[in-house]
């Protein structure tokens, strides 16, 4: 009795512990960092690259059946959209918090 009372505490004290790790962490700070015009050239080309093998790779589906034309249309859609806001952001990615996640957007970004 006396192993199972001490054995419930270890977990208790344990599980309370890994907790208040976690939260000391805090949030990561991502520094902002100013790219040259080389090397947002070279990021433009390896992205039109990555781009451009996705059309391909969705035409591929739609050709074999796994997805409609429409639904081919739609993910080419989004997919340029997405491709477009990278262009205006130059090339650089924002890697926003889900909103489900409790956390909060930064208006200003």
């Amino acid at each position: 009795m006396k192993k199972m009372v001490v054995s419930i505490l270890a977990v208790f004290l344990i599980s309370l512990s890994v907790g208040t790790f976690a939260a000391a962490e805090g949030e990561p700070q991502t520094p902002k960092v100013n790219l040259t015009e080389e090397q947002k050239s070279e990021l433009a080309k390896l992205h039109e690259q990555m781009y451009s093998t996705k059309k391909e790779l969705v035409k591929k589906y739609v050709e074999y059946g796994v997805f409609s034309k429409e639904q081919g249309d739609n993910v080419l859609k989004m997919m340029e959209a997405k491709y477009q806001k990278l262009k205006e952001n130059d090339y650089m990615m924002r890697w926003h918090p889900h909103p489900h996640h409790g956390k909060k957007l930064d208006p200003k970004e």
